[in-house]
């Protein structure tokens, strides 16, 4: 399965078709040293995470594969005066909390010694799974209560900024964290992603708990621990390329479900039609095939 985005990139996701009104008109894979200076600070920060960002992805992702992948900047510097501008729409240039200098700056090393493989694009929005930049998360100590409006999940004293939508289009955004084990759930949704809804009588309010191992009584995928999937009302191990498939979530990693069968994601080059069908999630529309990850050289 295709790892999580990260919770401030899926925020900024939510975030930018309202926010691009106001934005104006491969290397190796070594961890580099810093480039030492000053650290950063609230003021800098956007341009030094958009600048941390973009160079790590030019290092990494050739010419080729940054198009199959959308992002269209010509240099480093375009694609970070992209981002630090889409940054800076979405929050209006400031944070709801206290910046935390040591976090930003663990934040920015951890962008830089990212593995290139985990760098995840859509266009100019750029990050990589978080548990490569736990830090980028904490820069901010966020002040926003549970229910508060915020722009990103840096405004939210817990987890996350959550957009939604009603039927008019109009957009609105609250703080809503993801429950912790032992609190209240009407959904394995509500829960911490390791953790799922036990509901003994849903639709009545349940109660946050682990998420069950192989044997354990499901019902449902999101029961089980996340290499596995619930079958026959018990947690399983996931169906390896060749065994039987209902959905994407009956297939191992690295595989989806292809009519009844899971099969292997396809490799760089291999023929596409989305960018589901390949393991990199990135189909070259020029050429109909899967693109390589961002990997260096």
């Amino acid at each position: 399965m295709r790892t999580h985005r990260p919770v401030l990139l899926a925020t900024l996701l939510s975030a930018v078709a309202v926010a691009m009104s106001a934005v104006p008109g491969c290397g190796d894979d070594e961890t580099r040293a810093s480039s030492g200076g000053p650290g950063p600070t609230a003021g800098d920060f956007f341009s030094r995470y958009a600048k941390a960002l973009c160079d790590r992805t030019f290092a990494c992702c050739d010419a080729a594969t940054r198009a199959a992948h959308d992002l269209d900047a010509s240099s480093a510097d375009a694609c970070a005066s992209d981002l630090e501008a889409i940054l800076v729409a979405v929050t209006g240039g400031e944070v709801n909390g206290t910046f935390v200098p040591e976090k930003a700056e663990a934040c920015l090393a951890e962008v830089d010694a990212a593995p290139c493989a985990e760098l995840q694009i859509l266009g100019v929005l750029l990050g990589v799974n978080d548990g490569f930049t736990p830090s980028c998360l904490a820069a901010w100590d966020g002040s926003v209560p549970e229910g508060g409006t915020c722009a990103t999940d840096w405004d939210c004293a817990r987890d996350r900024c959550l957009y939604t939508g009603d039927a008019s289009g109009q957009r609105t955004s609250a703080c809503k964290a993801k429950a912790a084990a032992g609190e209240p759930c009407s959904s394995t949704f509500d829960c911490d992603e390791a953790l799922r809804c036990d509901q003994p009588s849903p639709p009545d309010e349940g109660t946050c708990a682990p998420r069950l191992a192989v044997g354990g009584s499901c019902e449902g995928s999101l029961d089980c621990q996340e290499e596995l999937h619930c079958e026959d009302g018990t947690c399983q191990a996931r169906q390896q390329a060749g065994g039987p498939c209902a959905s994407d979530g009956d297939c191992a990693a690295g595989t989806a479900c292809d009519g009844a069968t899971c099969a292997p994601l396809g490799a760089a080059g291999a023929p596409c039609s989305a960018d589901s069908d390949c393991a990199s999630f990135a189909c070259a529309d020029a050429t109909g095939t899967c693109a390589d990850v961002c990997k260096g050289s």
